[in-house]
């Protein structure tokens, strides 16, 4: 019985690894290894390797209150004059009052207890950009590093 368990977890761990990197993007922080499937997946996993080399950006204080800062400003504003993504960013899964987007239970992130917070947002504004710094809001700019992101989108192919 002993012999075909270990061969037996092995070939599910395979398994559920081929779901997971085949069936979503994703940026594997221990390793810093990067799927994903097309542009714009590529800039959000990117930006994910590139903040984690960084130190986490996303989770520092600063960069928490910018957001909270714009998110204000633009919730309060005249349609009119919102940026083009500040839907997305104002209501964005997991901040505020927003709460955590469920997921498929094969994803990790479903262990995680949903998508969404402060870091997939930096990820996600990135993505959000097509790799133009200028599509960034011009508050929230500082904090990324386009020409790292968008190398590390070109060394995937993109």
């Amino acid at each position: 019985m002993k012999k075909f368990l270990i061969p037996l977890l092995f070939l599910l761990l395979i398994l559920f690894l081929f779901i997971t990197f085949v069936c979503h993007d994703i940026y594997i922080p221990g390793i810093r290894a990067i799927f994903c499937h097309d542009k714009n997946s590529c800039l959000h996993e990117s930006a994910h390797k590139v903040d984690d080399t960084a130190g986490w950006i996303s989770r520092t204080d600063e960069w928490v209150e910018a957001v909270d800062d714009y998110r204000m400003t633009q919730y309060l504003m005249p349609a009119e004059f919102k940026d083009k993504h500040a839907f997305e960013i104002v209501f964005f899964p997991g901040i505020g009052k927003q709460k955590l987007t469920s997921v498929d239970s094969k994803s990790i992130i479903f262990w995680q207890g949903g998508w969404g917070g402060y870091t997939e947002l930096y990820a996600s504004i990135a993505g959000y950009s097509g790799g133009d710094i200028n599509e960034i809001p011009l508050c929230l700019q500082q904090f990324y590093n386009m020409n790292e992101i968008n190398k590390t989108v070109k060394g995937l192919g993109y």
